[in-house]
């Protein structure tokens, strides 16, 4: 069976509101994040845990945890920034933080990088100056074309980037890259069926289809998900849209079955790093 990679963006539900805002809501992380780990272990699945360092500074026995099950802490960032909208300065001054908490709990280097908000647009390609200077690999640009994010024209399968184009391959570049898995439809384009919403949302034989065609060229899906994609209680903030609250009733279900159905590891198992 194909070995596919299992991804967790592990943030808490409230993280996509300004940062100054968090301290007003009751976390849920610890109890979304043990519903993943349970299913992550009756499945035998290992997964890269792109983690804030925030959650690793406030919740630094639930990082403890989810290491001592073997599964790897990458970092997606430390307060969960929009790369599009801050400086470079700020951009790497958070990166660095992010690393020194995520080490600090985990006691692990870190290897992987993912931006919130998949925030690489062809407007901010210069990012990856930063992003290579610390990190091994990354999982910022999804080839899709939504009005919140991705890059249509970006490779669909994990590449190694040039130091000139991070758009285009180069087998001797220092930054390999695993977009999360799309479907290439006919006349449409790509289509995301990796995971968070998309799960939620699309028909369930849509996302097996999809993964199963990737698996018969040999490429392995990157899949992803939040904690918050599984929590039916996730309480309701006023300025977040329908798309955070569709369907969770059924979220948990699906994903169990995407782990029966599919073989996934963390991106350092996978790509033994």
């Amino acid at each position: 069976m194909m070995n596919n990679i299992m991804s967790v963006d592990l943030e808490d539900y409230f993280c996509d509101l300004p940062f100054s805002s968090w301290s007003n809501y009751p976390s849920r992380i610890i109890e979304t994040t043990n519903t993943l780990l349970k299913l992550f272990e009756k499945y035998n699945v290992t997964a890269t845990f792109f983690t804030l360092g925030y959650v690793a500074d406030s919740h630094t026995e639930l990082i403890e945890k989810i290491v001592s099950l073997g599964h790897e802490i990458a970092s997606h960032s430390y307060s969960h920034i929009d790369l599009r909208k801050i400086s470079k300065t700020n951009i790497e001054s958070d990166i660095k933080k992010s690393i020194s908490s995520l080490e600090k709990a985990s006691g692990e280097k870190v290897l992987g990088f993912r931006a919130p908000f998949f925030s690489i647009s062809k407007q901010n390609l210069d990012i990856f100056n930063i992003i290579k200077k610390y990190f091994k690999y990354d999982s910022s640009i999804f080839p899709v074309n939504t009005p919140l994010y991705g890059i249509s024209s970006a490779p669909r399968f994990p590449y190694r980037l040039s130091s000139e184009s991070p758009l285009e391959k180069n087998s001797n570049g220092e930054l390999l890259e695993i977009p999360p898995s799309t479907l290439k439809i006919p006349l449409y384009g790509n289509l995301p069926i990796a995971g968070g919403f998309y799960l939620r949302f699309l028909p369930f034989s849509l996302i097996i289809y999809g993964i199963n065609k990737l698996n018969k060229i040999e490429q392995p899906a990157m899949f992803y998900i939040h904690p918050k994609d599984l929590d039916v209680n996730m309480p309701k903030i006023h300025s977040y849209s329908w798309h955070y609250y569709y369907n969770l009733k059924n979220g948990k279900n699906k994903f169990e079955s995407i782990l029966k159905n599919f073989k996934f590891s963390s991106v350092r198992d996978a790509y033994s790093f």
